[in-house]
């Protein structure tokens, strides 16, 4: 058992090392596993292994008939530790509002102090003004959000955030799905003030504004 754990870690450093390398980057083809154990002087069963781990860690995607590929969707499998924890009771759904609420907060203040171009605030403000034909209030929501996260430039932040958004989504949907008139035209009043906020880089005023939003959020999610 010693050995075969041994023979995991080199098939972690070797792949590390090729990356440090850059003979391997983004979408690149890994070499068999065949090579892979051959050239490590390992079993196959034990490339296999860790080849498996680390397609569970978002670093490779298999694909049947093709090969494994190196790849960045390191967010998705954050997010589906995160659901776990969330079974085991090891964190609650009121965790996650309330990290993602001051998360948001962080993320519009990064936002203020970056020179986000007229062109983003534009898109942004198409997202918030279209006609109802262009966007359902839950797209809405969603194009909403996840550009102000973009807005960051930040591509850990943006990470750190599709992992926690991709959970938090399943909710919010639900309850704008779900919500009445009065409250989707009060969560479109708080969109366009958290907007106009970032804009005039009023963060007192941003601040109130997603308290405000994710008041609503919480209230119609834990109280209905």
């Amino acid at each position: 058992m010693a050995e075969q754990n041994h023979e995991y870690e080199k098939v972690i450093d070797y792949i590390r090392n090729q990356i440090e390398a850059e003979n391997l980057t983004i979408n690149s083809k890994l070499p068999t596993e065949r090579a892979i154990a051959e050239e490590l002087s390992i079993s196959r069963n034990s490339t296999r292994e860790a080849l498996r781990i680390l397609e569970h860690m978002g670093i490779l995607k298999s694909i049947h008939g093709s090969g494994n590929y190196l790849t960045d969707n390191i967010s998705m499998q954050m997010s589906e530790m995160l659901r776990y924890m969330i079974l085991l009771k090891s964190i609650s759904k009121l965790d996650i509002c309330h990290f993602r609420r001051d998360m948001e907060k962080t993320v519009c203040r990064v936002v203020m102090k970056s020179e986000i171009s007229e062109d983003e605030l534009d898109k942004i403000s198409d997202i918030l003004n279209s006609e109802s034909d262009k966007y359902d209030e839950v797209e809405r929501d969603r194009l909403f959000h996840y550009s102000l996260i973009y807005a960051t430039n930040n591509k850990l932040w943006i990470c750190f955030m599709e992992a926690i958004m991709d959970i938090y989504r399943e909710w919010i949907d639900e309850v704008l799905s779900n919500a009445d008139s009065d409250t989707k035209k009060l969560l479109k009043e708080v969109h366009n003030s958290i907007f106009s906020s970032i804009k005039e880089r009023d963060m007192a005023k941003c601040e109130a504004s997603i308290d405000k939003h994710y008041d609503i959020i919480e209230r119609e999610l834990f109280m209905r």
